[in-house]
């Protein structure tokens, strides 16, 4: 008894303790608000997978590589999966611990019992003699978990890099936007203020004025809806990075080749193709979890043999010393869990049908981005042509004005018609950069700039 008294003491003192962490909102309000792009946590990620950051710890201008490695650092969303892998990790330490065994005790009393002594005391065990084969899957299976849990992060980072790309772009287009049509509405009121004068002077009709007016309305609505765009994709990046507003207007936004869309070679883009058939990370996901479900059935189909537990034990019985053994385990008389196992077999398939349809899927994401990029390239080249001839006309005419052969008003016209040109350029730069995105998605890799050699992992973007 003695014995037992001291190894219950020394399991009690080796027990962990309860350590209290209180979230405040209004604490981790304050937190949030007071997030910068200079963060320490950020200029060390910078330093690590950056090394020109290391001379440049505040970078002159933010561009996609800079804002993606602060927004691992700093998106709530992606620090959230980081916590579901340390959780997963932990129910690996559950699926190996061994059972403990159970300690029983007992007594009688023998109210009949005079001369001898009438108390009866006894210590029972029962310790289940559990398999290391069962241990052994039911750690596979918590370990598969902690890769499907790193290959959701691997996701949520990459639909990071995807969102903070499309932010990014959708403010620096809307600001060549807001160039041009700030240009274009100045030369819409000039015209306007010309064509006026025409029809006062009785050189045009009303009708020109009307025109002229509309026109001008327009460019003025199309400049506004430009910078509404411009503050909306401003506000959207910042939530994506995971700092205030007012943080990005404080710095430069810059988009190395924004003008020049990269074309893959083919067999580099052919490689790339194979590998996300292969081991695109919801790919990997899904064979992650096919693999769980395997591990699964096997661990039912153990299950339906009985499990035998061994109880050993001490008693006193009346001043008799006794030593006990018990034996205990599952008769299979109703069933041989037969129900947990088809259960487990039908989760299998579907999970084999889950890798086959995701399989499928990203064959067609790929096929179908390959043909809407290059669609796209295409589509940019004509208006490139189209705009270059926009604007050797208007360099023409400008010529003409100063010779004499031509007037103001037909030298605006022919501004407003290289930047109708250069705007129908830019919505078609924007359209070739979207597909270009729509690509990188589908292949789960950059095809330009840092970010294809950007190393980014857990391990890499924890503070």
């Amino acid at each position: 008894m003695a014995a037992l008294a001291s190894f219950v003491a020394l399991a009690v003192t080796a027990c962990a303790t309860y350590e209290p962490r209180p979230l405040a909102p209004a604490q981790t309000r304050a937190t949030l608000e007071a997030r910068s792009l200079l963060d320490p946590d950020v200029t060390a990620a910078l330093a690590t997978l950056l090394p020109r950051a290391q001379a440049e710890p505040s970078p002159a201008g933010w561009g996609r590589v800079e804002l993606l490695v602060a927004a691992s650092v700093l998106n709530p969303a992606l620090a959230e999966a980081r916590a579901h892998i340390a959780e997963a990790a932990a129910a690996v330490e559950t699926a190996r611990e061994i059972p403990n065994p159970t300690v029983g005790l007992g007594s009688e009393y023998d109210v009949s019992q005079a001369a001898e002594s009438p108390w009866l005391w006894s210590v029972s065990t029962n310790m289940l003699l559990e398999t290391a084969l069962v241990r052994r899957l039911r750690t596979d299976i918590a370990s598969a978990g902690v890769r499907a849990a790193r290959l959701e992060y691997a996701e949520s980072l990459w639909s990071a890099r995807r969102d903070v790309r499309a932010s990014l772009l959708g403010v620096l287009l809307a600001q060549k936007r807001i160039a041009l049509l700030t240009e274009a509405t100045r030369d819409r009121e000039r015209l306007s203020t010309l064509v006026t004068e025409r029809v006062a002077a009785g050189e045009a009709a009303p009708t020109d004025r009307l025109q002229a007016d509309l026109e001008r309305t327009r460019g003025q609505s199309a400049l506004a809806e430009a910078r509404r765009e411009e503050e909306d994709a401003r506000a959207q990046l910042a939530a994506l990075i995971g700092v205030p507003r007012a943080v990005l207007d404080a710095v430069e936004l810059r988009w190395d080749g924004l003008d020049d869309p990269p074309v893959p070679a083919a067999d580099a883009l052919a490689s790339l193709r194979e590998r996300a058939l292969l081991s695109r990370p919801d790919l990997e996901r899904a064979v992650v979890d096919y693999e769980s479900r395997e591990l699964e059935l096997r661990l039912q189909v153990r299950a339906q043999y009985p499990q035998l537990s061994v109880g050993p034990g001490y008693t006193w019985d009346h001043g008799i010393r006794k030593a006990t053994l018990g034996l205990s385990f599952a008769l299979p008389v109703f069933n041989r869990n037969e129900g947990p196992i088809a259960e487990a077999e039908a989760r299998r398939a579907t999970a084999g049908e889950h890798l086959v349809a995701v399989q499928a899927q990203v064959l067609n994401e790929i096929d179908a981005a390959c043909t809407s990029y290059a669609r796209a390239l295409d589509t940019l080249r004509r208006t490139e042509e189209q705009q270059a001839a926009a604007q050797t006309i208007a360099v023409t005419t400008e010529r003409a004005v100063a010779l004499g052969a031509e007037d103001t008003p037909t030298l605006l016209t022919a501004r407003l018609g290289a930047g109708t040109e250069a705007l129908a350029r830019l919505d078609a730069l924007g359209r070739a950069q979207s597909a270009l995105g729509q690509l990188e998605d589908a292949l789960r890799t950059p095809l330009e700039g840092e970010e294809s050699t950007l190393g980014l992992t857990q391990e890499s973007t924890t503070p």
